[in-house]
């Protein structure tokens, strides 16, 4: 059976899939000949699922659901009911995509650690960020609070590169904000 081009979305898909069936291979403790002989399933076409070279059919979809005691939607999320079909993938997912699938499964499990370590990294950098409008509602307080040492946690306040402010810069900043005022 031919197969015509894939999408984005169609690889993208094919690596949810092949990543959900080694991920439930690896907690059950099984292995993809497990998988064959107690769902029926041929073992090339379980070598391509794994693999990432194809899609489970519906019906092979639930036999494998059910080898594993899940949900259809936890090996193909497009089952689920609050599936919504994905726009096109970014150039740069693509690209990373494209390279993830022809990794081996140890390399695979690299880009994963990196990309969720990025991740991790990317979100603690995210909350040390604080804006002034942000802290401002936080904390209920108005411009004029912002030079009122006994109203703002300065200590809580960090740079755009995430590095606590200097004493220096904070009362440069009081006195900016008080010159505003002023201005006023």
């Amino acid at each position: 059976m031919g197969r015509g081009k894939s999408t984005p979305q169609d690889e993208a898909m094919r690596t949810i899939v092949s990543s959900n069936i080694k991920k439930y291979l690896d907690i059950k403790k099984k292995k993809a000949v497990d998988l064959q002989k107690n769902t029926g399933i041929s073992q090339s076409s379980i070598s391509e699922y794994i693999n990432g070279k194809s899609l489970p059919n519906p019906g092979n979809l639930q036999k494998i659901a059910d080898f594993f005691g899940v949900l259809r939607e936890d090996i193909d999320p497009r089952h689920s009911e609050d599936w919504e079909e994905p726009e096109e993938l970014p150039d740069i997912i693509q690209r990373i995509t494209d390279i993830s699938m022809q990794l081996e499964e140890p390399r695979q499990k690299v880009v994963l650690n990196t990309a969720s370590s990025q991740l991790k990294e990317q979100k603690k950098e995210q909350t040390k960020v604080v804006s002034i409008k942000a802290e401002q509602q936080k904390q209920g307080i108005d411009l004029a609070d912002l030079v009122d040492e006994s109203k703002v946690d300065w200590d809580k306040w960090v740079s755009f590169d995430g590095k606590p402010l200097t004493d220096e810069v904070k009362e440069a900043m009081k006195k900016a904000l008080g010159k505003q005022l002023e201005d006023k």
